[in-house]
């Protein structure tokens, strides 16, 4: 999903995941002089550098790594 082609809260809301993501550690994916995460994460999205996805528009790798793949849930047990 174009996130440019996107309304302005889809925009903001993924920004706000970014920013966290950068305040955690993440490597920025722009040289920028900027130590704000904020700022930051607003300039990889307008630059498209940030991909976003829909639940059911999500490659299955990434599902298995924001969700889990489903397996550990089990533990074991039945």
């Amino acid at each position: 999903m174009n996130i440019n082609e996107a309304g302005i809260f889809l925009r903001v809301n993924v920004a706000a995941q970014r920013a966290r993501q950068l305040m955690q550690g993440a490597a920025p994916k722009i040289a920028t002089k900027s130590r704000k995460a904020a700022a930051i994460a607003i300039q990889e999205v307008e630059l498209g550098l940030i991909e976003a996805f829909s639940p059911s528009e999500m490659p299955e790798a990434l599902a298995d790594e924001a969700f889990g793949s489903g397996d550990s849930d089990n533990d074991g047990e039945e």
